[in-house]
């Protein structure tokens, strides 16, 4: 069952979108066209929700829905990277559209939702 981002989550997409690496970065031919995909998926933000969490119990990772629906796996993939001292977060895009926020823990650890601040790109 779908819910609404929590504000911690909106903001931490929203930092990923703006400021974090992408895994690909030769996707787009310069910087202009990636701060036009970016504004573009920025744009989508609204229309994000949750749908299921990680069932590791270690993460805090869940799928994103667009428009409540899942967004399925994509021809073109871009996963954003941005790391947190316990780990690694990664935001999976799918052809233009946010599918997956995923918070890897380093081993042995259990990691909560990290605040946007704490990014570091």
């Amino acid at each position: 069952m779908a819910r609404a981002l929590t504000d911690a989550e909106r903001q931490l997409i929203s930092a990923m979108i703006t400021s974090a690496k992408a895994s690909n970065p030769d996707q787009f031919k310069n910087q202009q066209a990636w701060q036009e995909w970016r504004q573009q998926l920025h744009d989508t933000i609204d229309r994000i929700t949750v749908g299921a969490s990680c069932d590791c119990g270690k993460c805090p990772s869940v799928e994103l829905l667009v428009d409540d629906k899942p967004v399925p796996a994509g021809k073109t993939q871009i996963i954003l990277e941005a790391f947190v001292s316990e780990g690694l977060v990664m935001l999976y895009v799918d052809d233009n559209q946010p599918s997956y926020l995923e918070i890897a823990p380093n081993l042995d650890v259990q990691l909560d939702l990290p605040d946007e601040k704490a990014l570091i790109f």
